[in-house]
């Protein structure tokens, strides 16, 4: 007799870039954006295409934000990452002539070449049947994924002391959703994992009230009582979300921990909450918390121990020199790149395997004592090609392993809401899924500026549009620029990046911009030479009806 699976994995990516096209080409701008598309966002669509193709379904959950589809159905940005990937090919060949870096990296030159003609053959064909976004649409269509919406531009919401603008920020980013996908999305990944509930609003642009030992603030509330974010997930018809283990252990009345210093659960620890399997409903909604899995997900993503910091696997950091594809293994965590070992692709593709498997292991034994449990692995879907050069090859392995497992299942998040919802209720705090679990990968001392502008420039804006003022192609880029200018992304590069320049610099940019617009608004003029520039590089979010409302309501 066949045993029944004894319990569930869903997989959960979140792909997510910025607004980086006309912003910037390298070392972030375009260059990032053609890194990620060509190393991550193509490989694991050909992934899934390829299980789609063997008949499996319910396979994964994939977030898309309306940033990245915004981007990637972009005509002049698709030819652009053509462009790109013939470099590519160009810059393998000009390796085969570097033979003072020895004989195994030259020989590499031939394995790039191929895998890089190979992603530009698949680019192609992507495009020749409506681009990334109508093969995203149409596997889910097909049931192999679920897709996931976003608010519009990405912004902790947490911060946001808005409520119409939070609700906005929802409508706009899942009704774009629905112009490419066709449908509108059940779910949704909160940016940052970061959650509020009802109660007023943190002030990011005070000092804090005190600071603990891991840099997290604790920041001065300002203005009246808010609803909690589920109140508006659930107005916006999303009835499930992604949130943070360390959010539902603080939820359920166990005392914060220093994530920092133990960023996994202890054994006793997770015994204490059977809510990690199950997920909960927040407050009194019907919005469920999905929480991602530590113990089983540090697998891939923790710094320390994760499988991307095996010996055999390519090293990101170490790119050697000009004309030069990466070529060289993580060899040892300590060594310099100038002193690591050539890479050596069959080896990295045997560790593949193993790391697969030991992966399998772990979710079946994970799972034998649950046999109604689920549990929840969410990474960056960049993580998988751009960051980890083998992780598509991992991801591919590990979920036909999971299919042909007796013991285990895959399942997406809403199909799991659907057979099984969380029965528990949990008040949860506010929380991320940042450093040491709070505000402090946003909000310190360097970015207390940036929110300080952000909130000027919602001030020049509500003042410059009020009463329906200005021709509207200026009133909706004034509300676009603003909604960029909120971004989460801009924060994080400045405390948790190693690009603050970048994040100031487009912080700058468009509060220069928010400001430039609401000059025109207000003065009732037409659209200038910098306005027209701005319309034309700035065109994400790609509506925003529902922004522009929030800013200047209807009488």
């Amino acid at each position: 007799m066949t045993p029944a699976p004894s319990g569930e994995f869903a997989l959960v990516l979140h792909t997510h870039l910025p607004l980086l096209a006309g912003h910037g080409v390298w070392p972030v701008g375009e260059e990032w954006l053609f890194q990620a598309w060509s190393g991550s966002w193509l490989p694991v669509t050909r992934v899934l295409e390829r299980l789609a193709e063997d008949g499996r379904r319910d396979v994964l959950t994939l977030g898309v934000t309306p940033t990245v589809a915004a981007q990637v159905r972009d005509p002049r940005l698709a030819r652009d990452l053509g462009t790109w990937l013939a470099g590519q090919q160009w810059r393998s060949e000009e390796q085969r002539w570097h033979r003072h870096l020895g004989p195994q990296v030259v020989e590499l030159a031939t394995y790039y070449w191929r895998h890089f003609a190979d992603l530009l053959a698949y680019h192609t064909d992507v495009e020749s049947r409506g681009g990334l976004t109508t093969v995203w649409a149409e596997l889910a269509r097909a049931g192999v994924i679920e897709l996931l919406g976003g608010p519009a531009t990405h912004p902790y919401l947490p911060l946001v002391p808005d409520p119409a603008e939070i609700d906005a920020q929802l409508a706009d980013g899942l009704a774009a959703q629905v112009d490419w996908a066709g449908e509108r999305p059940r779910g949704l990944w909160a940016p940052e994992m970061g959650y509020r509930p009802r109660g007023p609003v943190a002030d990011p642009t005070a000092p804090p009230l005190h600071v603990d030992a891991s840099g997290s603030p604790t920041l001065p509330r300002r203005g009246p009582p808010l609803p909690g974010l589920e109140e508006h997930y659930a107005a916006a018809g999303i009835d499930h979300v992604l949130l943070d283990t360390a959010t539902l252990w603080r939820g359920a009345g166990h005392a914060d921990r220093d994530w920092v210093a133990a960023e996994f659960l202890t054994d006793a620890e997770a015994a204490q909450l059977p809510e990690r399997f199950t997920g909960v409903l927040i407050g009194d909604s019907d919005v469920a918390a999905f929480p991602r899995d530590l113990e089983v997900g540090g697998h891939v993503w923790s710094a320390a121990s994760g499988y991307p910091g095996d010996v055999w696997y390519r090293d990101f950091h170490a790119h050697g020199t000009f004309g030069t594809q990466p070529s060289w293994r993580v060899t040892d965590r300590h060594l310099p790149s100038d002193a690591k070992q050539p890479y050596e692709p069959a080896a990295a593709a045997a560790r593949v395997q193993a790391h697969a498997e030991h992966f399998a292991g772990v979710l079946r034994k994970t799972l034998a004592a649950r046999p109604d449990g689920v549990v929840v692995c969410a990474y960056d879907t960049e993580l998988f090609g751009h960051w980890w050069f083998e992780g598509p090859a991992w991801l591919e392995t590990l979920l036909r392993r999971v299919a042909d497992d007796p013991a285990l299942t895959t399942t997406t998040l809403a199909s799991r809401r659907q057979r099984r919802p969380p029965r528990r209720r949990l008040a949860l705090p506010e929380s991320s899924w940042g450093y040491a679990k709070h505000h402090a990968s946003w909000v310190g001392a360097a970015t207390r500026p940036m929110w300080q502008t952000l909130d000027d420039a919602r001030v020049r804006a509500r003042t410059a549009l009020a009463g329906g003022r200005g021709v509207p192609e200026l009133r909706e880029q004034l509300a676009r620029e603003l909604a960029l200018l909120t971004t989460s992304d801009w924060p994080y590069m400045v405390l948790r990046g190693n690009t603050a320049d970048y994040g100031e610099r487009r912080v700058r940019g468009h509060a220069d911009a928010v400001a430039h617009l609401a000059d025109l608004v207000e003065a009732d003029r037409g659209p200038d030479a910098e306005a027209e520039r701005l319309r034309a590089v700035d065109r994400a979010p790609t509506r925003v009806d529902a922004l522009l409302a929030a800013l200047d309501p209807p009488g």
